[in-house]
C-alpha cells in the first residue's frame, strides 16, 4: 500500500463527508446508490495506491485514518447489501401476487401464507421509524395486492377493477378510489364504473376503535407503542359516491365516527404496505401492498 500524501488525506476526507450525508437518505432512491458505488471505488483506489496522481507525501500520517475510511466503506457495502435484500424480496412478491389478481383470486392458503411471510419480510426491512410523517406517503398509489373484502379490494359485486389511494399530506385528506373497465397502464383510465371514497385523517392517539363502526374507542391504549402517531393514521370515512362513465349519480355519507386505522408498515421511494384495521389492535387488520403511480 503506498503513503498516503496530503492530497489523498483531503480526498478521503470529503468522501467520508459526502458518504455520511448520503446515508440519511433513502437508500432506495438509484441516484444515491450510484453516488456511493463511485465514492467508494474511488475512496478503495486511493486506499490501494492504484490511483495514478504523484503527491508530495504526509509525514507523520496514521494508518488510524486508512482504518477509518476502511470502516465507512464497509459500512456503505452493508447500506448495499440492505438495498439488494430489498430489491430481492420485491421481486419474490412480484412473483407470488402475479397470478391472483390482487389478492382476489388466491389459488391455495398455503399461498396467501407465502405472500404475507414475504410481506412481513419487506416490513422488517422498513428504513423509517416514523413512516406516516414521511413525505413520500404523498400522492396516488395502486393496490396490487390485498386480503381485504370488496370493495376494498377493488371490486363492485361481479366487477373486478382496480383500487386506488390518493393521499393530501397538506389538507390531511385522501380518498380510495375504485375503477372498473377502465385502460392505460394502470386500468384507472376512462372507467365506465367508479367509485370514490373520500375521508380525512389525522394521527392516532393509540385508544383502541369501537369493533364495530370504527368510532371512539374503549378507552384501552397500545401500551407497546410509544408514539403511535408516528406508525399509524385514524382515518374518518366522509362519503362515498358512485360513477357511470364518469358522472356522479349517487353519493351516500358515512355515519359520523365511522373510523377505520391505517399502520404504515413499510414505505419507500415507489413501495408501501398498510396494514388497516378497524380497531387497532392488529387481529382485525387487512394488509395492502401498494406501488406509487404517477396520477
Amino acid at each position: 500500500m503506498r503513503p498516503l500524501t496530503s492530497h489523498h488525506v483531503l480526498l478521503l476526507t470529503a468522501a467520508a463527508i459526502v458518504i455520511a450525508s448520503l446515508s440519511a437518505i433513502s437508500p432506495t432512491a438509484a441516484f444515491v446508490t450510484t453516488s456511493r458505488t463511485s465514492i467508494r471505488n474511488a475512496a478503495t483506489k486511493i486506499i490501494s495506491g492504484t490511483t495514478t496522481r504523484s503527491l508530495p507525501s504526509l509525514t507523520g500520517t496514521s494508518s488510524s485514518f486508512s482504518s477509518s475510511i476502511r470502516l465507512l466503506l464497509s459500512s456503505s457495502n452493508s447500506v448495499d447489501n440492505e438495498d439488494a435484500a430489498v430489491a430481492g424480496v420485491k421481486l419474490r412478491i412480484e412473483e407470488s401476487i402475479a397470478n391472483t389478481d390482487k389478492g382476489r383470486s388466491l389459488q391455495s392458503p398455503s399461498q396467501k401464507t407465502q405472500i404475507h411471510s414475504l410481506l412481513s419480510n419487506l416490513e422488517s426491512l422498513c428504513p423509517l421509524s416514523e413512516p406516516a410523517r414521511d413525505a413520500r406517503m404523498e400522492g396516488p398509489w395502486i393496490v396490487l395486492y390485498t386480503d381485504a373484502p370488496p370493495p376494498s379490494n377493488g371490486q363492485l359485486g361481479f366487477w373486478k377493477g382496480v383500487a386506488k389511494q390518493v393521499i393530501d399530506l397538506e389538507k390531511k385528506r385522501y380518498r380510495n378510489e375504485l375503477y372498473v373497465g377502465g385502460g392505460g397502464a394502470d386500468g384507472d383510465e376512462g372507467a365506465w364504473l367508479g367509485a370514490v371514497l373520500d375521508a380525512r385523517w389525522d394521527e392516532w392517539d393509540g385508544v383502541y376503535l369501537e369493533n364495530e363502526g370504527g368510532g371512539s374507542g374503549s378507552g384501552s391504549v397500545a401500551a407497546e407503542e410509544d408514539d403511535p402517531g408516528a406508525t399509524t393514521w385514524k382515518v374518518d370515512f366522509e362519503s362515498i359516491t358512485l360513477s357511470l362513465f364518469q358522472i356522479p349519480i349517487f353519493t351516500q355519507q358515512f355515519k359520523a365516527g365511522t373510523a377505520r386505522t391505517w399502520r404504515m408498515s413499510y414505505l419507500d421511494d415507489d413501495t408501501r404496505i398498510v396494514r388497516a384495521g378497524k380497531t387497532g389492535r392488529g387481529e382485525d387488520d387487512w394488509i395492502f401492498y401498494m406501488r406509487r403511480v404517477s396520477s
